[in-house]
């Protein structure tokens, strides 16, 4: 598929597939009974085959580089900050060698979750921290307690958690149950639905205590735009959900969706300027607007 993701990833795909033999790009605009069996939603998608039936969603770095990188880099004050940006997630440990047992702890989880995350490790006579970093959404989380033998597992997990999600029915109950309330923006379009994303970084940074954003396949989910107060085949939309509260606030039809107007609009929600959806029709952009 053609899209601007697909597009980034052809060189680097193409680098790695000349000296391994065993990668095999397939185009689901002609072959698509063989992705909808594979449950392929969006473009690009990596999928991996240990040859006993066993496939596995690739979701590590997609670059050339990283194909031969180890399970954890040793590092030193030199490579440390070049390494910070080798991949959209990358963990950094710096460890006092009396932790000995971190860095144990490091590398199992390294080995959990090297698909998608790249780990990092560096001697340090202070104390023993870990630094992750989400360079797709410029965040930074840093861990110096320890204590917890969960806790490297629980901040990588935050940290490689993206700013803006894809909301499916594989991950709604994560969200729904997580006690904030979704901005869902709708759209067909996979180009578009990024360019969202990148263009609403900032608001959703400036929210995520309270709000989590998320963007759904307008074609592949239509049947959540109902309950969400919108129109299934009037996309884009966008929608704001408290599941606590059990309101909905459909985004007036019609109107630009900027980071500006999509940021006043959860204020006005947030200072009771515009009423919950009764649940009967779409408000219309001329009588949502009378309300703001």
């Amino acid at each position: 598929m053609r899209c601007a993701g697909s597009q980034v990833l052809e060189p680097e795909w193409t680098s790695v597939a000349s000296s391994h033999k065993s990668l095999l790009s397939i185009d689901c605009s002609i072959n698509s009974a063989l992705c909808n069996e594979f449950g392929i939603i969006s473009y690009p998608a990596l999928r991996y085959f240990d040859g006993h039936g066993y496939t596995k969603s690739y979701r590590g770095p997609r670059r050339a580089s990283a194909a031969h990188r180890p399970t954890v880099t040793k590092l030193d004050d030199e490579t440390t900050a070049s390494f910070q940006s080798v991949d959209d997630t990358v963990v950094i440990a710096h460890v006092n060698p009396r932790d000995e047992h971190i860095t144990t702890a490091l590398r199992a989880i390294a080995s959990q979750f090297e698909d998608r995350a790249s780990f990092g490790l560096v001697d340090t006579a202070g104390t023993t921290a870990v630094d992750c970093y989400n360079n797709r959404d410029e965040q930074k989380f840093t861990l110096s307690d320890l204590t917890a033998i969960d806790a490297i597992s629980k901040l990588v997990q935050s940290c490689i958690a993206p700013l803006i999600g894809e909301f499916t029915r594989a991950n709604e109950l994560d969200y729904l149950q997580s006690g904030k309330s979704l901005v869902f923006f709708f759209e067909t379009s996979s180009d578009a639905r990024e360019a969202y994303v990148n263009k609403m970084r900032p608001v959703a940074k400036m929210y995520k205590e309270y709000l989590s954003f998320v963007t759904v396949d307008g074609d592949e989910y239509a049947d959540f735009a109902a309950p969400l107060g919108l129109t299934a085949d009037e996309f884009p939309a966008l929608s704001v959900q408290n599941p606590r509260l059990g309101q909905t606030f459909p985004y007036p039809s019609g109107a630009d969706i900027t980071p500006e107007t999509v940021g006043a609009f959860v204020m006005d929600i947030v200072q009771g300027k515009v009423k919950p959806w009764d649940g009967q029709r779409r408000q219309d952009k001329a009588r949502a607007h009378d309300e703001l």
